[in-house]
């Protein structure tokens, strides 16, 4: 039956491939796995969202650059992997936390957090509840994060959840956490403390999601990465190229099932793109990344998409190098400087 499946998955990569589109297909840690198998593991609650209109983040109204990419100089840190647990909406919140904390203090906040915590320690009540490999929401994530001293590192806590096999979620390191907050905190490492969170767009909460606000979203991009959630339903074969929105599929807000995160776009290519980081280990796709078509909704990914605030006390000395650095990361992402090249503080 196996077999069946994962020769099935390989003529249906042959047939697409020989079409000539702007993505390719191909084999990779999902061509054994059914349909079912393959949706159990992406993690994002179904069904709509309660999303919270009045909570829009005001991007600045100017000429954007003709692209933006965050992958460099620690803003994004290197691609996870969520394994078989359905904890994307972790992964993405996480994500998107860590982008945030490099913006806000620059270069020696880039630091690599905790999802597990957020899979674990989430609860499961309110208005944003959610079940741990079972799938939640980023803005569960940030109500969560927002309820105590900060999310941990990933060395103090690491993520213990199987990357092959399906199991129960793990306990909440309760003890761990409390520590965040107690004479010891330093001993525990850096850690992010989150004041809420904010869309980059109107959220589609119902309905099929058309008439996003595209250019909304691309400003938003401009000042810092975005969490978002997507219809991720035929991302499994995904190897390269950029997706289009017909192959993507429904973009309307029921059929969001994964979350991950929007690092950039370049609207100069043959076709232009999104640029989105997954958390399927960087075997997968463009080195962990996929590219979706640009002048689209396409998978969805504006219905749901956030940017979380955080806090961190700097000096005015430490603001000032933090603006410094903030500086050289914008002009790196726009491409305005080589990432080797020096700037005058």
């Amino acid at each position: 039956q196996r077999r069946a499946v994962y020769e099935s998955a390989v003529t249906f990569i042959e047939s697409e491939n020989s079409k000539g589109h702007s993505y390719t297909l191909g084999v990779n840690q999902f061509s054994h796995l059914t349909e079912e198998e393959f949706e159990a593991s992406l993690g994002k609650k179904s069904g709509g969202f309660p999303g919270r209109a009045s909570s829009l983040r005001v991007a600045p109204s100017k000429e954007l650059p003709s692209s933006v990419d965050w992958r460099e100089k620690g803003v994004v840190t290197p691609v996870k992997n969520q394994g078989s647990c359905g904890s994307c909406w972790a992964f993405s919140a996480t994500s998107a936390i860590e982008s945030a904390i490099a913006l806000a203090g620059g270069d020696e906040y880039s630091i690599e957090l905790a999802p597990q915590q957020i899979t674990s320690c989430t609860p499961s009540t309110g208005t944003y509840g959610c079940d741990g490999c079972n799938g939640g929401f980023t803005e569960g994530a940030y109500a969560y994060a927002q309820s105590v001293a900060g999310i941990a590192n990933s060395f103090y806590i690491p993520y213990n959840q199987s990357l092959t096999a399906s199991d129960a979620t793990q306990a909440c390191p309760t003890a761990k956490v409390e520590a965040l907050d107690g004479p010891d905190a330093q001993l525990s490492g850096g850690f992010a403390a989150v004041t809420g969170f904010s869309y980059a767009t109107p959220p589609c909460t119902s309905g099929e999601c058309w008439s996003q606000n595209l250019t909304k979203f691309a400003q938003a991009l401009e000042e810092s990465p975005v969490s978002i959630c997507v219809n991720a339903g035929n991302w499994n074969d995904y190897t390269g190229g950029v997706m289009t929105s017909k192959q993507c599929g429904n973009m309307g807000a029921d059929y969001q099932d994964h979350c991950v995160q929007a690092t950039g776009f370049n609207s100069t290519a043959p076709t232009p793109y999104w640029i989105v980081r997954n958390s399927w280990a960087s075997g997968w796709g463009e080195k962990g990344y996929i590219y979706l078509e640009m002048s689209e909704n396409t998978c969805g990914l504006t219905d749901d998409a956030t940017i979380p605030t955080v806090q961190l006390n700097l000096s005015p000395k430490e603001e000032a190098n933090a603006l410094a650095s903030r500086e050289r990361m914008y002009r790196v992402a726009t491409n305005q400087l080589l990432v080797t090249e020096p700037i005058t503080v």
